[in-house]
């Protein structure tokens, strides 16, 4: 129990660390690069990547107990429409910690819908977390002026992770058994909206690397990562991490762009960080519940 346990906080703690410094990569990516050229590289990489390691491993790529037409739907939201708006949101001059507060309100709406019955506390800490994040952006949301295109790509960046967060949740699939199919749509999509929009980039590392970190190590290994927890927890709990996201995109600012942290910034923080924690309480107290439990019944 308690291997188990480490192991799921490991996941945790990585998924959020690379989740969390995508938005820095992203915002080096489309400073050498349209949004639409990145995306088409970062979905190609991604497709023949995770079709790589279904052929070397012997595992099917296409889902075994779910149909089709519900797999793409979910990726059409989860990943191609979130990610599409995602990029066109940063592309439009939105900063990438307004769109992540406005990102954070998706928990709070996936608890509304999902949830017959709440606690309170937990909805204190989602509401909690939330001000937190606030207060990270407020100097963006309050003084900088956003345009119409780029709050409405906002919002539906929102939509999408939201729909396809609740419609994943019923998807019991292992992930490679889904995502080659989520992400070849997604491509397919690209390349149909190509001749309709910018494709300039420049060949330099400056755009490369982004590229090559989010096909593979956003794409891949944090999708995988994400798709587990929505699988093995509470849907609530785990979108709660997102929460989370924006202290480690802080955080890379400050060491990467030298950013300094102003007192809204630690208000934010704390907030965040109890937040969090006042959500997962409950889950924590009764996995340690669970393990004493299981240490007396194995005891001598």
């Amino acid at each position: 129990m308690a291997k188990l346990k480490n192991e799921n906080f490991l996941y945790i703690g990585l998924f959020v660390l690379l989740w969390g410094s995508a938005a820095i990569f992203t915002k080096w990516g489309l400073h050498h690069g349209a949004a639409i050229p990145f995306l088409f590289f970062r979905f190609l990489i991604a497709t023949a990547l995770i079709l790589f390691f279904c052929a070397i491993s012997k595992q099917p790529f296409y889902p075994q107990n779910t149909s089709f037409k519900y797999v793409i739907l979910t990726g059409c939201f989860l990943i191609t429409g979130y990610t599409l708006f995602y990029f066109l949101s940063l592309e439009f001059g939105i900063s990438p910690g307004l769109l992540s507060t406005i990102l954070a309100l998706q928990p709070i709406l996936t608890f509304f819908i999902t949830e017959k019955s709440f606690s309170k506390v937990k909805l204190i800490g989602l509401l909690l977390s939330f001000f937190g994040i606030i207060c990270l952006v407020y100097n963006n949301m309050f003084i900088n002026k956003l345009s119409l295109w780029a709050t409405l790509a906002s919002i539906m960046c929102l939509a999408c992770i939201t729909t396809g967060v609740i419609l994943q949740r019923k998807i019991s699939e292992k992930p490679w058994h889904v995502l080659p199919l989520q992400y070849a749509i997604s491509l397919i999509f690209i390349i149909f909206i190509i001749p309709f929009q910018s494709f300039n980039f420049e060949m330099n590392w400056g755009f490369w690397i982004p590229v090559l970190y989010q096909g593979i190590i956003v794409s891949v290994i944090a999708q995988l990562i994400f798709y587990k927890l929505l699988q093995s927890g509470n849907l609530v709990n785990t979108t709660s991490l997102f929460y989370l996201v924006p202290l480690v995109t802080l955080v890379l600012d400050f060491i990467i762009f030298s950013t300094q942290l102003s007192g809204f910034d630690y208000v934010g923080i704390i907030a965040i960080l109890s937040g969090v924690y006042l959500v997962y309480r409950k889950t924590i107290k009764s996995n340690n519940i669970v393990a004493l439990e299981g240490s007396k019944d194995t005891s001598p």
